[in-house]
């Protein structure tokens, strides 16, 4: 097929999918579901492993396909999802919970990861695939999360500030811990060689980072606000190509690229013009996740009991990591239980973690339908539960 069909074959069948998961998903939230449900659904269901290819055989043309076109749509959307995740938490996000919302992120990022490995090594599973699978339950979803407490109109509670802090600096401890992962892979195990390895790739992340902070700001309040939105581009992709060329993911860079432009005095601006960009591009990456995924392997039942039991895992970790820090802060037993259980939700930096291990040869297909089941399962409890509790919470609040 010529190149320029291949092109526009794939725009329609981006088009269609990102249609098709926003009816699904306008459908899903008005029972409290949260979006990214309705987008991997719509992935697994239309993939060429599914429905998608009894359609292409009905319409005589591969729409529902994998390719490279494809692929590169999904690369700019995690990086587009990266950037604007690092847009919204700037530096006084991060800040803002203080000691204990930092140490909630740490401790609820690094409980589940450590649980979910044990149990997943105890069960048999490889020592490389254990981590990476485990890596995907140390973060919590910010976007289900803000998206609950937007809808729901629970900004206001006591416990919101803690728990968006938590959720955006497990982000952060997650790919750091995605850089020792991957170091200790690269050096054979966690030896002294990799922790060494570990702590260099950690201190150049640090370092990039407050150099990023520093410096990139002061550049961009030069700029005109009517060419910021070009700048920030620029800087965005020129800090991904430094970095995937030290050896980085692109997902930490576009992290830190959103740091240091939310920093900058026409911020907002930039914001604006990445939400409407995210709401072209945004789904893209969460459907793609769903299209790559072979059914049968999600009915495989060793993935299956494997995806059971990392989610029961990984939902007890990170209430044990989260809950005596929010209670700190909080001095509430019923608060910090509602921030713990805000913190259970999956999804887009789990599914990054699975893309960047299923694209490097670290995990098997397998492995990756633990973690789509994972995410999916975690989504859907921490959501209901989350939502249904802070808001008896607020009413009973407000009654009182």
């Amino acid at each position: 097929m010529p190149t320029g069909e291949v092109i526009f074959l794939t725009l329609l069948e981006v088009s269609t999918l990102v249609l098709l998961a926003d009816l699904v998903g306008g459908v899903l939230i008005r029972y409290g579901f949260p979006r990214v449900v309705a987008e991997l659904l719509i992935g697994l269901t239309l993939s060429p492993y599914a429905l998608g290819s009894l359609l292409n055989a009905v319409l005589h043309m591969e729409l529902f396909a994998i390719n490279d076109y494809l692929l590169f749509l999904t690369n700019l959307s995690v990086i587009l999802l990266l950037f604007a995740s690092g847009l919204e938490h700037g530096l006084s996000t991060l800040r803002e919970g203080g000691i204990y919302g930092a140490l909630a992120a740490v401790f609820g990022a690094i409980i589940p990861y450590a649980l979910v490995y044990w149990v997943l090594v105890s069960m048999g599973l490889p020592y490389v695939e254990s981590s990476i699978i485990a890596l995907s339950t140390a973060p919590t979803s910010l976007a289900v999360v803000a998206g609950i407490i937007e809808r729901e109109g629970l900004a206001g509670l006591p416990s919101t500030k803690v728990l968006i802090t938590a959720a955006s600096i497990d982000d952060v401890v997650s790919l750091i811990l995605l850089s020792m992962v991957i170091a200790a892979v690269s050096t054979g195990g966690f030896t002294y060689g990799s922790l060494v390895t570990a702590v260099k790739i950690v201190t150049l992340w640090v370092l990039v980072f407050l150099l990023s902070v520093l410096f990139i700001p002061r550049i961009l309040n030069r700029v005109g606000e009517e060419t910021i939105v070009y700048a920030s581009l620029v800087v965005l992709f020129g800090i991904v190509l430094i970095m995937t060329t030290l050896g980085f993911s692109e997902v930490i860079a576009a992290f830190i690229a959103g740091v240091a432009v939310a920093e900058s005095r026409f911020s907002q601006r930039v914001r604006e013009t990445v939400n409407v960009l995210l709401a072209i591009f945004g789904s893209i990456f969460f459907i793609a996740m769903g299209l790559q995924l072979n059914f049968k392997y999600i009915l495989n039942i060793e993935v299956l009991v494997m995806a059971l039991a990392t989610s029961v895992v990984a939902i007890v970790g990170k209430v044990i990591g989260i809950y005596p820090f929010a209670y700190l802060r909080l001095r509430s037993g019923r608060e910090s239980i509602i921030v713990s259980y805000g913190m259970i939700p999956r999804g887009e930096m789990g599914l990054v973690i699975a893309s960047i291990g299923l694209s490097s040869g670290l995990i098997t297909m397998g492995d990756f339908g633990i973690i789509i089941l994972m995410v999916l399962i975690t989504t859907v409890i921490g959501a209901v539960v989350y939502r249904r509790e802070a808001c008896r919470f607020r009413s009973s609040a407000g009654a009182r």
